[in-house]
């Protein structure tokens, strides 16, 4: 709704992960990097953990993109699977066509595959999201599809992300953890990444200027994501949206901690001295001025959006 209120083409902090807004800090370009190696490699195995919002499933898309026109891809965005599924997911994806479904038949038939693919020059490559939710032996299938072999060596190249605990799991197996070539921990941006990450979005938005959010909201907004990109996301968006409720030029650091509170980002206990200052008569008309200003710009978006369909409509009647 605020889009054309501030000058911007796209929202600059959706939740979902959009590779066009991926912003490369120091961080997030060397585990990119390692990604890169692991799909340009015969036996390219890598483990890239990270908090929860870190940002590798942006990373995944910028990869899935990079290669999907020069490999065979397998993508396996969830992984709360049991028995065989992940095997039959991986000859479901491939199209292979199986009479049974036995492990043993599905190995046979992927083998199979991997190999007519690989002779032609193709890699194929398995990139796995939420990778902390596989079984051991969901773990041990990808161990064993890491180590098949063919004429020009491993014939399966893996990408695994997944939250920090995911390497608890992973050095249980001694085997696993000697196929891995390389793991990469995805920390939090720090003070400085998080201002750059904030004026990048708001620049591929399209928005001319970059001062909309200044230092002190920025430092604000470092202390309370802990430098987490959907974080930052989350608590930009909200700030956006009620500076444009209440027609702001920009948003106000007087809002900063009402907006994290609405985002259960601060506890209810934790709120300054000062705001518990403010009489809640005060506090009641400056919500209910907010709301009713967001409902008047709600209706006049809805009104231009009907004017300008029917324009649209009278203007095809016209020419018919």
């Amino acid at each position: 709704m605020y889009l054309e209120y501030f000058g911007m083409s796209k929202a600059p902090f959706q939740i979902a992960p959009d590779d066009r807004f991926l912003y490369l800090s120091p961080k997030h370009a060397k585990a990119l990097v390692y990604m890169d190696y692991a799909v340009s490699q015969p036996d390219g195995f890598v483990i890239v953990t990270g908090e929860i919002g870190a940002g590798k499933s942006t990373l995944v898309k910028r990869l899935l993109r990079k290669v999907k026109e020069k490999s065979v891809c397998f993508h396996l965005s969830f992984t709360n699977l049991k028995d065989n599924e992940l095997l039959a997911f991986l000859a479901r994806q491939a199209k292979i066509g199986i009479d049974r479904n036995d492990k043993v038949s599905l190995i046979y038939a992927l083998t199979d595959y991997f190999k007519e693919i690989t002779s032609c020059g193709v890699p194929c490559i398995l990139i796995i999201d939420e990778a902390q939710n596989l079984s051991q032996e969901n773990l041990e299938d990808i161990r064993m599809l890491a180590g098949l072999e063919g004429p020009n060596g491993s014939m399966l190249r893996v990408v695994m992300l997944g939250q920090p605990e995911f390497m608890n799991t992973v050095n249980l197996s001694e085997q696993l953890k000697q196929r891995v070539k390389l793991h990469y921990h995805l920390v939090g941006l720090n003070r400085e990444e998080v201002g750059n990450y904030i004026n990048y979005r708001l620049e591929v938005s399209g928005l001319k200027a970059s001062n909309l959010f200044d230092e002190k909201l920025v430092d604000s907004i470092y202390k309370i994501s802990k430098g987490i990109p959907r974080l930052i996301n989350k608590v930009c968006d909200s700030m956006l949206m009620c500076a444009f409720s209440e027609s702001k030029v920009k948003p106000e650091l007087i809002d900063f901690e009402e907006v994290a509170q609405d985002l259960m980002m601060i506890p209810l206990e934790d709120v300054s001295p000062s705001e518990d200052n403010e009489s809640s008569g005060d506090a009641l008309i400056r919500i209910a001025n907010s709301l009713e200003s967001l409902d008047n710009k709600i209706s006049q978006l809805m009104n231009s959006v009907d004017h300008k369909k029917e324009k649209r409509f009278l203007g095809l009647r016209a020419a018919k």
